[in-house]
This record gives structure tokens, C-alpha cells and sequence, in this order.
């Protein structure tokens, strides 16, 4: 299998997204690249919670260690074009 480029994962990411980011008022939106130490493995999460109640998590994707590099520009390229906030957890 090829090795993907990090605008087709950006998009592979957006398109899981866009269903649940339904752009509510008082509704805060986030996405959580989430890098185990031990488990190499990246995981995206979609998160959204309205102001005062608790959050709500989706499991977007999961990648392979070696494509780290290309997930990471990834985000950088949803956080400009989709200004969503991100989230980094090691």
C-alpha cells in the first residue's frame, strides 16, 4: 500500500468530521491527535461540547507510526483552512 500525502489525509480527516461539526452556538469543537508513548499508533478523536456540559469524543482515524510526519502536517493544514482547534496528547 502507498504511503499517503498529508493533504489526502487532511482531507480523509475533514470528510469524517464534517458530519459531526455542525457549527452550534455555545458548542466548542475540537480535534485530539492522541501519540502513545509504548503504542505507535495515532489516533484522531473529534470532540464537541456545549458551554457548561460535558464533552463528547468520536474516534476518527488510526494511523501507523510511520506516517507520523504526514498526519501532523495534516492537522497544520485543517487548522488553517478549517481554523479547528487542535489538541495534542503524548
Amino acid at each position: 500500500m502507498a504511503k499517503k500525502d498529508s493533504k489526502q489525509i487532511a482531507r480523509e480527516i475533514f470528510k469524517a468530521v464534517e458530519p459531526l461539526w455542525k457549527k452550534q452556538p455555545n458548542t466548542i469543537y475540537a480535534i485530539r491527535v492522541v501519540m502513545p508513548e509504548f503504542k505507535h499508533d495515532i489516533n484522531v478523536f473529534f470532540e464537541w461540547n456545549k458551554v457548561g456540559k460535558s464533552t463528547i469524543s468520536r474516534a476518527i482515524k488510526s494511523y501507523k507510526a510511520i506516517e507520523q510526519d504526514e498526519v501532523l502536517e495534516a492537522i497544520e493544514i485543517l487548522k488553517k483552512e478549517h481554523n479547528l482547534n487542535v489538541k495534542m496528547y503524548n
